[in-house]
């Protein structure tokens, strides 16, 4: 339940001097004056290491057997545009484009590091010709999936690489814009950006691809998403500023649920461009030249363990599958970046904040994990999680409206475990017009209140001298919830059971200008 406060995020990184951690930058390749976008990595015959990166020139075959020294061997040439993405399969690699006429280059890696061989390829069959342009590509389970296309079909194009360097169409999938899949087993997982949604779709023909379920993302402009190890999990991005990254339960695909959100520390409204997978971990090219990894292992409190500082462009992409273990990102103005990652994982801090008067849990009460950028805000039952990237002892500040904060010291976190603190908040004393909250002449009941509260005027009050009276409760912050006139001896406000549990302020204001205010709890 990560949230992040921009104060918050200022005073964390204007105490701590250090631009990155467990993002140790050990290369870099400055391709300027060509931008780069999508980026992918190979293993050759011989087990050598490679970074494919689409440049806006082409795509670009980089060497990474000496990871501080990356040297481009290749360059295959394309269509000049800014969006180039790249997949493999089976020794191949197929490059899309958003310029016209670039069609898919096919590009043979079998013979590295030695030579290569590409052509490209616009279609086949009825689709000769048609297949013009991408938005992305994706390469999986011996088909190549092409989305955001042109004339065939702005959805996806399914072709199948049993000959991998000449492939086959058989099947399109037409509901809607696609800018981006992820494939696993026999499920398409579809970003619809435009529809502000990811779809599920079954695959399982690949001639006629069969929509299941959509749902809407966080931001409601889905770029990306990609499912967990175990296939219970989907990770997603929307490209809009100010937009999180959404962790969904899909486990069911009747009850979808939405787990948490993240927010990137170093710019909270710069979103993530893409999530990559790894593991128990994800990896997060953002924008403002953000590169992050996220501990995903408990799904309902993402905390962010490791970032690095790239620049200020976009860092478009990431890959961090070479079985070195070496992790290379690509930023779209400042090159191609290898780091050498450390996967750590969080300390996590989860509890509950209650009314220390009545027990009742606090809705919307801030709990800031202090020299961090971790907070979060209560659910109505009270719970908060959050926590920190590093081990240590921390001092944690409650707040909410109507109550007086509450700072606790040396709260020790440790990497891999939950802490809890259950917290109690005190309420703030409330003062009246005319003396104090409860007075003989008025009785409020009960509190707590359920669906109702009775006020009874007993005859010698001022509010029983004739006129009548306006009846007001407000919330904490001062709105006004519920509001009538009234007379007489016993007034009731009914209705009430849409209220959350908390404390409330009903006010008595008597047309003759006598008024008084007492606190409620429900």
């Amino acid at each position: 339940m990560t949230r992040l406060f921009p104060v918050l995020i200022f005073l964390f990184f204007a105490s701590k001097s250090f631009s990155q951690l467990n993002l140790q930058q050990i290369g870099h390749l400055p391709y300027a004056p060509l931008s780069l976008a999508g980026c992918k990595a190979h293993v050759d015959a011989q087990g050598g290491e490679w970074a494919l990166v689409g440049t806006s020139a082409g795509l670009s075959i980089v060497d990474l057997s000496d990871p501080t020294q990356p040297v481009e061997r290749f360059a295959v040439p394309g269509l000049p545009n800014n969006w180039r993405e790249v997949r493999t399969w089976n020794g191949f690699a197929y490059v899309g484009s958003e310029a016209g006429g670039s069609g898919i280059t096919i590009v043979d890696l079998r013979y590295l590091p030695d030579t290569i061989y590409w052509k490209v390829w616009l279609g086949d069959l009825a689709y000769d010709s048609l297949v013009q342009r991408s938005h992305t590509v994706q390469a999986v389970d011996g088909y190549l999936y092409i989305f955001g296309g042109g004339n065939v079909t702005a959805g996806c194009t399914i072709a199948d690489l049993s000959d991998p360097w000449n492939p086959h169409i058989v099947g399109t999938y037409t509901s809607n814009y696609v800018h981006d899949g992820f494939i696993r087993g026999d499920t398409l997982w579809t970003s619809e950006i435009y529809e502000g949604q990811f779809g599920v779709v079954d695959i399982s023909d690949k001639t006629k691809p069969q929509l299941l379920r959509t749902q809407l993302t966080p931001g409601k402009f889905n770029h990306n998403s990609e499912l967990s190890d175990d296939n219970k999990l989907l990770f997603t991005t929307d490209e809009v500023f100010g937009a999180p990254m959404g962790a969904f339960d899909v486990s069911d695909l009747d009850n979808i649920r939405l787990l948490d959100v993240y927010y990137t520390s170093l710019f909270p409204n710069a979103p993530v461009h893409n999530v990559r997978v790894k593991g128990d971990f994800i990896v997060n090219p953002s924008y403002g030249g953000q590169l992050t990894i996220v501990d995903a292992s408990r799904p309902d409190n993402l905390i962010e363990t490791a970032w690095a500082l790239m620049g200020s462009s976009l860092v478009w992409d990431a890959d961090p599958y070479l079985p070195s273990g070496i992790l290379f990102a690509t930023a779209k103005n400042e090159g191609l970046f290898v780091f050498q990652p450390t996967y750590q994982h969080a300390c996590w801090l989860e509890g509950t904040v209650r009314d220390s008067a009545t027990g009742w849990p606090l809705n919307k009460a801030r709990v800031f994990v202090l020299d961090t950028p971790n907070a979060d805000t209560t659910l109505p039952t009270g719970i908060f999680k959050t926590g920190s990237a590093l081990p240590g002892s921390y001092t944690v500040f409650v707040e909410k409206d109507g109550y007086e904060s509450l700072t606790i010291t040396d709260v020790a976190l440790q990497s891999g475990s939950v802490t809890t603190l259950d917290l109690a908040l005190q309420p703030i004393p409330v003062r009246t017009d005319d003396g104090p909250a409860s007075t003989p002449d008025v009785r409020v009941s009960p509190s707590p209140f359920a669906d109702w509260l009775a006020v009874d005027i007993a005859p010698g009050s001022p509010f029983a001298q004739g006129g009548g009276i306006l009846v007001r409760l407000s919330d904490v912050a001062g709105k006004t919830l519920v509001e009538k006139n009234a007379g007489g001896a016993r007034i009731m406000l009914d209705g009430l059971q849409h209220l959350p549990a908390g404390a409330y302020f009903l006010t008595l204001q008597h047309e003759e200008g006598v008024s008084r205010t007492f606190r409620v709890v429900r």
